[in-house]
């Protein structure tokens, strides 16, 4: 069981590998290993690898965090335009 783990993660290294040399140029889409359109089969092989041994493909991208101040204003702001606007019950009513 030792050996699979190790060989899996090995694989896994190797994939992950792949896929930072394949990335197709974002303005031609253009693979710079391969010189073909991507995503390239070697790019698509290591990502079903990923897939295969239960990994993420992409890295997860980090979470924005929401600045505090407009936490406490959006929820004003939108209450001033819908009454601005004239959609809250009993604006703009006559």
């Amino acid at each position: 069981m030792t050996i699979y783990q190790h060989g899996a993660s090995a694989d896994a290294e190797a994939a992950q590998a792949t896929l930072a040399a394949h990335v197709p140029d974002r303005e031609s889409g253009i693979c710079p290993a391969c010189r073909t359109a991507g995503p390239c089969r070697p790019a698509n092989a290591a990502a079903n690898r990923l897939v295969d041994l239960g990994l993420r493909v992409l890295t997860p991208s980090p979470t924005r965090r929401v600045p505090a101040l407009l936490v406490r204003v959006s929820p004003l702001l939108t209450y001033g335009w819908r009454r601005r606007l004239g959609l809250l019950p009993g604006a703009g009513g006559g």
